[in-house]
């Protein structure tokens, strides 16, 4: 580790990559002002919330920001401990309660800042912590928090480089990816505050209407009931609006005097004649800010029940009291409010995509010190449920880890942790019904002595690194945490080999003549020294030498000792996940729900470096990328990482070929991320040359493409320029077409060449090539089709076979190896029906395809495209009671298959028709980038269901797209000679990038079809008078896909099926398309400001002051208003530039 490493290396580092103004931490400002950002939009998004519980929701993002600096170790402690203080603060009532939970935050607080300011005073943990993942990780897609796995993988990279060069060239990647994630996130803040701004200030709309509409009424009675009968709902939570309605009509009442003033007198008007009555008049709608609902999942359903004064069912109510409602109220919350501070996301929203199946020790940890704070200072009532809610969770968690690594675990995300946390919860609070005083007050002293002696673990990592420097601890001499008050003579030998004890039972051990606490980490099998005065200080790990009888610290910390016992099959896993080499040591062990120590522990016995030399980036390593790797090291230009990322084999390899042949490592292959002036000064002369793309501007110059894309904005050329330089030369097609000829995948085919995924597919059309993938074996391929028609998930396919999850989605999305033509289907109806046939009796693709002369691609594709399609929908229907003869009678299957099919089915116990609360979950992780399948298995849906949630998704998507921006949007897609950007569709149409993805989804998947529309009056130079439209072709109704299903399989074309049921063709190829995600990574790589705001809805807030348009310009837009047939509108907001101006060009010569 760390090979030839000084602290001066480490400072010349720091200094060159994160040091900005001198003296400021590039890294840890960015995070801040990440936090910053996120501090200042919780107010809107908790609107109508108490303020309280803002303003200490705001301080805890505050120090979330200086979180994302620390250590692993000393990040997930502090996380696990905040989440429990954060979750008792929100369902406490009580203010001395919530005054000492203030308290013990502001203590943490306190020891956070100081570990900040530490690690940034650090050279060696302030260059590690441009590894960590960044702060607001949770606000990207699935695609962006992939690439924090890279961030971890470089991490590997540079412990393990064999010199300084190495190590530099390593962190400047690792320091521009980190910068272009954190701009990401930056951006994707500003979306979400914008878009979530529409919804509130649509929301105050409604308020409004409502005391309009109570101002109104002249009698006071019907005025005043008005406004809860408005608000009233009857299952709030399922409608976004009248929920937000009821918030934002609290928040109104709490920030305006003036409407408090007017309610009150509404009240008065009411309650005078019925007091003169003797009869009390009706609550005040002011007094709900007196008495909040407890600010937990139900919120806003009780706030909304106070408004409209209706009890709920007496059923309902008895539940909500009972110990298991409590429990699982309580066990949820805390696990939830743990993947918040981890995530640093929002305290409200969708978490499905990021609650796990357990939790890492160090979380666990600090979920169980949490808990013990609460549990010592505020006694009965919330804050003890929540003590005994944050145990439970850690000791599931561990348990689950537990059955994880002996391979029996059942891994169901979040859920089967709360489960078993209930049952916890509710066994310990009926133990403790029956237990005497006696043994109570013993549990309470051991739970005492245990708060005493925890806090959080010193990171290995970091430790490790200082000790390969030449320095004992990152945190100072271990001398500081001798106790100076005990004296050695007093105290005596405990139960344990070197381990004394005091009277009151403290345990020390002996060290330089000095005494130090020790306790026992029983995770980690390990005695540990802690600062009995500061339990904030990270604890080290001791050992005794038994042959000279003296302690030291641990050289291997995190290493050994505490590994359990791991299963044959889970070690198995682990040996080929890190032989893949496309993961991070890390990233295993949360795939496989167990702890990253046990995976450097299989790692080292396996002799597996941390650069994998068995990855399948490098099999097969032929003799000409044997000999291309040689020219490459020869040269020198490029360090053995970006040799390795380039060949896309691991770096092992490399330095195996590099040693083979002799090569030293390459002294001139430093850092080129640096942009000096020269630099600036020659990449803007080829700017203004207006003749090479990006790509090529990178290689000439030798940065990287987001480099290029930087400055370009710093240097403000206008956008005609900036799509110039994107323009699909001659030379580029031909590069294009030989790299898909020469099987390279898509999305590299554009990343090399500067150009969307959507010129590359369009290419392949055109030229009737498809995009080739990476090869697998045909066993394997066999196999993986084999299994996936047992029912087996990717996840289950991928352990089986020993390849990873992302190589079995990417082969169960391109069987065919042609999307767009679907090959599959070029066959006589009769023989899909007859091959359907066969592979339901159980015959292998290879022999029915030999039986039936076809391709095994096109029975591979029926297998697992129509029928895969069929099978999927029966089992639903069977899931929720249809009868075997039915189903097999509608959908047209053989019953013995369908027996089969139905041998292990779980009854269901959700309705067709799923609950608001997965459907909102299941449309943000669509959003995300999740495939069908992985919302499947995230909600514990089945597939059906999750196809038809991805319609909804799609439906509801295209739906908000107007027919002129369509036409726009398939135009510049459909473009020949021009590359559009996710970003530059977007300001052109003013819809948002995420709505303008889910648009090139569709139109890649050949979902969008032509029709002829009718002329529109109009000039002829303007676009509006091309007849042309475009039509989303919409999925099938259930009864729909049933009849189409039952037809396919009776050999019936396509065509007339389609016919039949009035619909368009591509919508019955649609039961059968790709499980593709709906976000992919994006086509460039932003690096906006972290300050900057992005325009609301993609389109300029103001006209920007124009610059002349050059003939170059006029011609651009001419090209594209006539070629490309784009409306006016669209070119002049792509341009920036008013429509007048596109108009007045496109009229002129």
């Amino acid at each position: 580790m760390l090979s030839g490493a000084t602290i001066e290396e480490f400072k010349e580092l720091n200094k060159e990559f994160d040091t900005r103004d001198g003296f400021v931490s590039q890294n840890a400002d960015s995070n801040q002002r990440i936090a910053k950002k996120m501090e200042g939009q919780l107010p809107q998004a908790m609107t109508g919330y108490p303020p309280e519980v803002i303003r200490y929701e705001q301080r805890q993002v505050e120090v979330q920001g200086m979180l994302a600096d620390l250590p692993m170790s000393e990040r997930e402690f502090y996380s696990g401990a905040l989440a429990v203080l954060n979750t008792s603060y929100r369902l406490e009532k009580d203010s001395e309660n919530r005054i000492e939970i203030e308290k013990q935050f502001s203590g943490m607080e306190r020891a956070i800042r100081n570990q900040h300011a530490r690690v940034i005073n650090d050279p060696v943990d302030r260059t590690l912590g441009i590894f960590n993942a960044p702060m607001g990780e949770g606000y990207m897609n699935k695609f962006d928090r992939q690439r924090v796995d890279t961030l971890e993988r470089y991490r590997e990279d540079f412990l393990d480089a064999p010199n300084a060069t190495e190590r530099k060239a390593i962190l400047s990647k690792a320091v521009e990816l980190k910068s272009s994630i954190q701009g990401k996130i930056n951006f994707s803040l500003s979306i979400v505050g914008m878009l979530d701004g529409g919804r509130w200030e649509e929301a105050n709309k409604e308020v409004d209407r409502i005391l309009q509409e109570a101002r109104a009424q002249t009698d006071p009675a019907k005025r005043y009931e008005l406004v809860g009968r408005q608000l009233f709902q009857i299952n709030p939570g399922h409608d976004d609006l009248k929920d937000r309605t009821v918030l934002a009509f609290t928040q109104r009442m709490r920030d305006s005097e003036p409407l408090r003033n007017e309610l009150y007198a509404w009240h008065a008007q009411v309650s005078k004649p019925l007091n003169a009555e003797a009869v009390s008049g009706p609550k005040k709608y002011t007094d709900i800010l007196k008495d909040p609902p407890l600010v937990g999942p139900d919120y806003v359903r009780d706030l909304s029940d106070q408004y409209t004064n209706v009890l709920r069912d007496a059923g309902e109510k008895n539940y909500s009291i009972t110990p298991e409602a409590k429990a699982r109220r309580q066990a949820t919350q805390v696990l939830e409010g743990v993947m918040r501070v981890l995530f640093e996301l929002s305290p409200i929203g969708p978490l499905a995509d990021l609650i796990p199946s357990t939790l890492p020790d160090n979380v666990r940890t600090g979920i169980e010190f949490g808990g013990m704070i609460l549990g010592a200072l505020t006694g009965a009532g919330i804050g003890k449920l929540t003590s005994r809610a944050a145990e439970a969770v850690a000791a599931s968690a561990k348990a689950a880890e537990l059955d994880d690594v002996a391979g029996a675990g059942v891994r169901v995300a979040g859920k089967g942790l709360v489960d078993d946390s209930v049952e916890r919860m509710v066994k310990e609070a009926a133990d403790s019904s029956v237990m005497s005083t006696q043994a109570q007050a013993a549990a309470e002293a051991l739970k005492k002595k245990a708060l005493a002696e925890a806090g959080p673990l010193a990171d290995p990592t970091s430790v490790l690194a200082h000790q390969a420097i030449g320095l004992d601890s990152p945190h100072g001499s271990l001398v500081t945490y001798a106790d100076k008050d005990v004296n050695l003579a007093s105290l005596h030998q405990g139960s344990r080999p070197g381990v004394l004890e005091d009277a009151k039972g403290d345990r020390f051990i002996e060290l330089g003549g000095k005494a130090y606490h020790v306790r026992f980490d029983n995770d980690n099998s390990t005695w540990r020294v802690f600062d009995k005065e500061n339990r904030y200080r990270p604890q080290f790990p001791v050992r005794l030498d038994e042959a000279t009888n003296t302690w030291g610290l641990h050289s291997d910390v995190g290493l050994r000792g505490g590994v359990r016992k791991i299963s044959q099959e889970v070690r198995q896993k682990v040996i080929n996940l890190l032989n893949e080499g496309n993961m991070s040591r890390l990233a295993i062990a949360e795939e496989l729900g167990i702890s990253r120590p046990s995976v450097v522990k299989i790692a080292e016995e396996e002799n597996i470096g941390l650069s994998a030399p068995g990855s399948l980036r490098s099999l097969p390593l032929t003799p000409a990328l044997k000999e291309e790797a040689v020219g490459l090291l020869r040269e020198g230009n490029l360090t053995r990482a970006e040799i390795a990322e380039r060949l896309e084999i691991s770096r092992a390899a490399v330095s195996k070929i590099a040693k083979d042949n002799d090569i030293t490592p390459a002294r001139k292959a430093v850092s080129r991320a640096k942009i000096t002036p020269e630099i600036r000064a020659q990449v803007q002369q080829l700017f203004e040359e207006r003749k090479y793309s990006d790509v090529q501007i990178a290689t000439r110059v030798g940065i990287s493409r987001a480099s290029v894309i930087n400055l370009r904005r710093e240097l403000h050329l206008s956008p005609a320029a900036t799509l110039r330089s994107r323009k699909v030369t001659p030379a580029m097609e031909t590069d294009i077409i030989a790299q898909i000829q020469g099987g390279v995948p898509a999305r590299e085919v554009a990343q090399a060449n500067g150009v969307s995924a959507s010129t590359v597919w369009r290419i392949s059309r055109k030229i009737e090539v498809p995009v080739s993938r990476r090869p697998v074996t045909e066993e394997q391929m066999d196999r993986i089709f084999e299994l996936r028609n047992q029912g087996l998930s990717a996840q289950n396919v991928a352990e089986t076979v020993g390849l990873s999850q992302k190589k079995i989605e990417d082969i169960y999305a391109n069987v065919n190896l042609d999307t767009y033509k679907r090959s599959w289907w070029d066959t006589t109806p009769v023989k899909r029906t007859a091959t359907l046939s066969l592979l339901d009796q159980g015959r292998n693709a290879r022999d029915v395809a030999r039986e039936m002369g076809l391709p095994v691609d096109t029975v591979r594709g029926l297998a697992n495209q129509q029928r895969f399609a069929r099978d999927s929908l029966a089992v639903e229907l069977l899931s929720q009671g249809e009868a075997p003869e039915t189903v097999a009678d509608t959908l047209g299957i053989g019953r013995p298959y369908l027996d089969r099919l139905n041998e292990g089915v779980p009854r269901g116990t959700h309705d067709i028709h799923t609950g608001s609360e997965n459907v909102a979950l299941a449309m943000d992780m669509f959003g995300k980038g999740y495939t069908r399948e992985e919302v499947a298995e995230k909600l514990g849906i089945s597939r059906w269901r999750a196809r038809s949630l991805a319609n909804e998704f799609s439906a509801k998507t295209m739906d908000s797209v107007m027919p002129q921006q369509l036409r726009d949007l398939v135009r510049a897609l459909s473009d020949q000679d021009h590359t559009f950007t996710t970003g530059e569709l977007a300001r052109g149409t003013g819809l948002p990038e995420s709505t303008v993805a889910v648009v090139e989804h569709e139109y890649e998947m050949g979902s969008i079809v032509t029709r002829q529309g009718s002329p529109v009056a109009g000039p002829s130079s303007s676009t509006a008078s091309h007849g042309t439209d475009f039509e989303w072709v919409r999925p099938l109704t259930l009864e729909q896909e049933k009849q189409a299903i039952r037809a396919m399989g009776e050999g019936q074309p396509l065509e007339t099926i389609a016919q039949k049921l009035n619909v368009d063709r591509a919508a019955i190829e649609r039961l059968s398309e790709d499980d593709l995600p709906y976000t992919s990574p994006t086509d460039d790589t932003p690096v906006p400001s972290t300050s900057a705001a992005p325009a609301p809805a993609g389109r300029p807030s103001t006209i920007p002051a124009l610059t002349p348009l050059t003939d170059q310009d006029r011609d651009e837009i001419r090209g594209l208003s006539r070629r490309d047939q784009l409306s006016s509108g669209f070119i002049a907001d792509l341009f920036e530039i008013p429509v007048e101006v596109v108009e007045s060009v496109l009229r002129s010569r």
